[in-house]
Parts: C-alpha cells; sequence; structure tokens
C-alpha cells in the first residue's frame, strides 16, 4: 500500500501537507506519534471512512478489518450473535475465536454487561472472523491489563501472519516485539 502526497486539514488545523507512506505487505507496521499527530485520521483515510482529503491510496486490499479505539458492537445482540452478524471469512469457528479472546462463557452476554476489556477483545474478535487482507487498529490492546496482554498479544499475532497490519499504539514495549516496521509520525 503505498500513500502519496496526502493533504488533509480541519479547518485551520494541518494535519497532514505532502505526507508519503509505503505500509509493507504481509507485514506489521506500527505508527507512533504525540497525541494529535494524526494517527487516528491517517487510519480512517486508509479505511476509506474519511473521505476529505487531497493525495494517492493506491492498495490491491479487498477486505479491510478494523479495531478503533472505542469497541463498535450491536448493544442488542450477544457476544456470540455480534461475531454471528459478521460474514465470518476466518478458517476458525466462533467458539475457537471466543478462546483466544478468553471470553469463552460469555457468549449469551450482552455488551452493556461487559467491561472495557472484555469489549475490546469482543471488537478484536470480530475483526479476525471477519479475516480482512488488512488489519487496521487503533490502540486494541490499550484497554486489557498486563496479564491479559500477555496472553492474548501472542494469540492475536500468531494469527496474524503473513497478513498487512497497522497498529496505532503509544506503547513502544509492544512495537519493539511485534513490530516489522515502526513509523513515527
Amino acid at each position: 500500500m503505498e500513500i502519496k502526497n496526502l493533504y488533509k486539514s480541519f479547518g485551520e488545523k494541518l494535519i497532514f501537507d505532502n505526507f508519503s507512506l509505503e505500509i509493507p505487505e504481509q507485514k506489521t507496521t506500527f505508527i507512533m506519534g504525540e497525541s494529535g499527530s494524526g494517527k487516528t485520521t491517517l487510519l480512517r483515510i486508509i479505511a476509506g471512512l474519511d473521505k476529505e482529503f487531497k493525495g494517492e491510496i493506491s492498495s490491491d486490499f479487498n477486505r479491510i478489518s478494523c479495531v478503533f479505539q472505542e469497541p463498535r458492537l450491536f448493544d442488542a445482540l450477544t457476544v456470540k450473535q455480534n461475531l454471528e452478524i459478521i460474514e465470518n471469512h476466518s478458517y476458525m469457528s466462533i467458539n475457537d475465536l471466543l478462546e483466544i479472546v478468553e471470553l469463552n462463557g460469555e457468549e449469551d452476554s450482552y455488551p452493556s454487561t461487559l467491561s472495557g476489556g472484555m469489549k475490546m477483545r469482543l471488537s478484536l474478535a470480530r475483526a479476525l472472523c471477519y479475516n480482512g487482507d488488512l488489519f487496521l487498529m487503533d490502540e486494541p490492546f490499550s484497554a486489557l491489563d498486563e496479564n491479559m496482554k500477555n496472553r492474548i498479544i501472542p494469540r492475536v499475532f500468531d494469527l496474524l501472519k503473513n497478513k498487512t497490519v497497522l497498529i496505532i499504539s503509544h506503547d513502544q514495549d509492544e512495537a519493539s516485539k511485534y513490530a516489522d516496521k515502526i513509523i513515527n509520525i
């Protein structure tokens, strides 16, 4: 994927001016930088959620899996139904995905009854269930405590081998351990 000459502003606030970036395929790239530097905006542009920009984005990706900073779940659906509603392209069963993110036993729970970390893990399971050829993740592990991170992150990255992954993070340790490439903006 290549981004060329990106220009983006919010009114008078300039976010990107002639910004270019190449994201390697089938690798994990971490985007790091100060708050307000445009990391989330960049992900929204790549995902096609923000079309108010100038520049070029060339990509061969057809299916994009996203994990946002805030979980985007269907509150009227149970944990299992939140996964069943996704067009499942994963080679894993929903029960296996729930086990990976340690939500087995919560299949019949509703998102309103889950903690913030549990909601984030359900969001991760949804992205894995959709099984895009590009994964865009914005602080996907920030709501998890250290013990949970130590158990879940290796499982998630094992499933993302040979995928193109772009992660926004402030966690230098995560980036050092899992990134093939680190970009500071």
